[in-house]
């Protein structure tokens, strides 16, 4: 059925027939903008709903089949980690008990009901969960009885349960293999792991008088940075775990109660704050050389509600998509996203490149090698820009100044020609000519290596800045080959 929406240039409103309080995303590419609303209805029955959005008709659909009840508000919602559509298709929810439920097309059905008290058919409210994606047996959650409980949902039995605090436990989250962290009322954020469960480390403690931490969310992508909130807090704190107590910095722009956090799935350095000054606001806070702790620090971009917002998730699939939950509406902001436009900037200079160099084919041979180690060239250059706008960091433009001093030896020393690079003879000069030749290209490998190292540029930018160095290492080897031409 078609469902009752609102829409505006890039924000898409959902209305419910309930309040919304928690939300979350799809992760299977076969089931792209497919989202799990629950309601926050003060009553035992409460509803969790699946909807639907079509970005292409910018519609929100939904089907009355997939409604289901859920016993009391559900505090969590997280779909099966997985984008594999080979894998089943469940929804987890957590409330009174841990729940496990199987979605069909045409219903909704109870999986599994896991009860972490042994010794009672009654548990613990369960204030939140994360389900790993590193090991989709493991579910951990968060209880008001002080422990932390992971489960493993293929045997449906508990795996690990700690005391984990002195007070309630508000929320959860996984930072790696066997490592979790988790926040709460006695003000702490605590970093657990199960290789050694008798030790928790405090990363954080709140200064505040009764400063309960109430919500918690570890970088999945960058997991050297936590981001946690307070109880009744206009901040964000961000947490480096490599100086546990002192917080990297307090992003403190929101003008009341900060609700809920969420970081970008795959960027790493962004996240979205929600408060009840009815904002959502996007911030740059984790990129080489920030250096500030964060109390001038303005948001990228931000965006105003007409109400308190309670709930923010990005889209681990479609990064430029953001769901935001208040009252009884589920929002669906579109915003702009640098990496594309990046992407798009950097091909069309490859086609404006690609272009002047073939109106050279016309002229003869030689205009065709030109125009080859040419358009080499400055594809070897483009990726070097490509590594930097991609990811906002522009650190890797360090190996492009590497490129700019492997020619200089020849030029001073060879006379323009790189044969001095082959030749036998050992004057003092050729020497130093293949000496700082060698030097500058160990340089152009070395250099993304120690910047990846000290976790200054992703992974994927180091890979983009050697792809970038074979090409122009291969353009200097066949500009070489030709100058031993003698048409050339």
């Amino acid at each position: 059925m078609q469902s009752p929406a609102e829409k505006k240039p890039g924000v898409y409103t959902y209305v419910s027939q309930w309040p919304i309080y928690s939300l979350a995303w799809s992760v299977r590419h076969d089931k792209p903008s497919r989202l799990a609303i629950g309601s926050f209805i003060e009553d035992y029955s409460n509803k969790v709903e699946l909807v639907q959005f079509n970005s292409s008709t910018s519609d929100f659909t939904t089907d009355n089949r997939l409604i289901f009840d859920h016993p009391y508000a559900p505090t969590n919602l997280m779909f099966f980690p997985s984008d594999s559509a080979t894998n089943p298709d469940l929804i987890a929810t957590s409330g009174d008990y841990l729940r496990i439920w199987e979605i069909h097309d045409d219903r909704i059905e109870l999986k599994s009901l896991l009860n972490g008290n042994m010794s009672s058919e009654f548990n613990s409210a369960i204030t939140s969960f994360d389900w790993a994606e590193f090991d989709t047996r493991r579910v951990a959650t968060s209880s008001v009885d002080t422990t932390c409980t992971i489960w493993d949902i293929e045997r449906e039995a508990v795996d690990t349960q700690l005391v984990a605090h002195d007070k309630e436990v508000y929320d959860i989250s996984w930072g790696g293999f066997n490592v979790f962290a988790s926040a709460s009322g006695d003000g702490t954020v605590r970093v657990f792991d199960l290789r050694d469960k008798e030790r928790s480390t405090i990363v954080y403690e709140n200064p505040a008088q009764d400063g309960s931490l109430l919500r918690l969310e570890w970088n999945k992508h960058d997991p050297r940075f936590i981001a946690t909130v307070g109880v009744d807090s206009n901040k964000v704190v961000i947490l480096d775990i490599r100086f546990p107590t002192a917080p990297m910095m307090e992003l403190e722009k929101h003008g009341a109660s900060v609700n809920a956090v969420s970081w970008s799935p795959r960027m790493g350095h962004q996240l979205c704050s929600v408060s009840d000054d009815s904002r959502a606001m996007i911030w740059e806070v984790v990129r080489s050389g920030f250096g500030s702790d964060g109390a001038d620090v303005e948001p990228e971009m931000w965006y105003g509600a007409m109400a308190q917002i309670n709930q923010v998730r990005w889209s681990p699939v479609e990064l430029d998509w953001i769901a935001i939950a208040f009252m009884n509406k589920l929002q669906l902001l579109k915003f702009p996203n640098s990496r594309a436009a990046s992407l798009r900037f950097v091909l069309l200079l490859l086609s404006v490149t690609s272009n002047k160099e073939t109106s050279l084919l016309s002229d003869g041979d030689d205009h065709r090698r030109l125009a080859g180690l040419a358009f080499m060239f400055s594809a070897s250059i483009l990726l070097q820009v490509l590594a930097c706008a991609l990811y906002n960091n522009w650190w890797p433009m360090l190996s492009a100044l590497m490129y700019v001093l492997v020619p200089i030896p020849c030029l001073f020393f060879g006379g323009g020609s790189t044969q001095v690079l082959f030749t036998r003879e050992s004057d003092g000069w050729i020497n130093a000519a293949k000496f700082l030749t060698g030097a500058s290209t160990v340089g152009s490998l070395a250099i993304p290596i120690i910047l990846r190292h000290a976790h200054m540029i992703e992974s994927s930018a180091m890979w983009i800045e050697f792809v970038s160095f074979f090409i122009f290492v291969c353009t200097v080897m066949c500009f070489h080959r030709a100058s031993l031409e003698d048409e050339w």
